[in-house]
């Protein structure tokens, strides 16, 4: 049955396209993003891809307690997909108390809003970087949690939270989804990966390279057990995640 889905974040990268898979499913969508790491204009291009707009759109930082009460209080939510949170490595290292105030504070102020307006279904989009040095592999959700920095730290906390509030209320119903390194870009073209400031991932990297917005790419690693010494990593097809995130 359609339903209205309320996407945190959903300017952003996996948001944008997670928005575009729920409007062809026939659902409905409102959005709230600060744009702090996307622009207002993936909105209007969700829409064109879709061939049809999201119901709502609300400029706010999801820690903002009144912002969310009235999102809730506007629309009739049914379920919240939660994308926003920073999701650097190397910068969490740097401003841990930013990632832990924007990841877990946030999570927190959203829980407590769909709870005090009778929402009771969330997605929250987690990481397989909960896994730290992981030596075995393939990773599977019994494989243990070893955190090694404060975004993969803010992720599982918010997963220990979720769960524990699980446990206590009956009707909270979360589903955590782990995944690394999603890339690519939607099949038209008219969505994909720019973020604000000097990329933290490769993809965008090579790409702002291949338009001549930077010079050069530094490669790190040079005695890794592949073929030229460089370090491998699988990817996950950005349209992949947000069905997943969907269904």
């Amino acid at each position: 049955m359609p339903q209205t889905v309320l996407v945190t974040g959903g300017a952003g990268f996996i948001g944008s396209h997670t928005c575009v898979e729920l409007l062809h499913s026939g659902h409905e969508v409102v959005v709230l993003d600060d744009h702090s790491n996307s622009a207002p204009e993936a909105l209007e291009r969700i829409a064109k891809i879709a061939g049809r707009p999201i119901a709502a759109a609300h400029v706010a930082d999801v820690r903002d307690r009144r912002a969310l009460d009235a999102v809730f209080t506007s629309h009739p939510i049914d379920a919240v997909i939660h994308f926003a949170a920073k999701k650097a490595v190397g910068e969490s290292v740097q401003i841990p108390l930013a990632y832990y105030d924007i990841n877990v504070g946030g999570t927190m102020a959203l829980v407590a809003a769909m709870h005090d307006h009778g929402v009771h279904r969330l997605v929250f989009s987690s990481s397989c970087s909960i896994y730290g040095d992981a030596t075995t592999v393939p990773l599977t959700e019994e494989s243990p949690a070893a955190p090694t920095n404060p975004y993969a730290m803010s992720k599982w906390t918010c997963e220990q939270i979720l769960a524990d509030l699980c446990r206590h209320v009956p009707e909270l119903r979360v589903l955590a989804l782990r995944y690394f390194n999603p890339a690519g870009a939607h099949p038209s073209g008219l969505l994909g990966e720019d973020p604000h400031g000097v990329p933290n991932n490769i993809m965008p990297f090579l790409t702002q390279i291949a338009v001549g917005r930077r010079d050069e790419l530094s490669v790190f690693g040079d005695d890794y057990p592949t073929p030229d010494g460089t370090g491998v990593r699988d990817y996950l097809h950005v349209v992949d995640v947000a069905e997943g995130h969907r269904a």
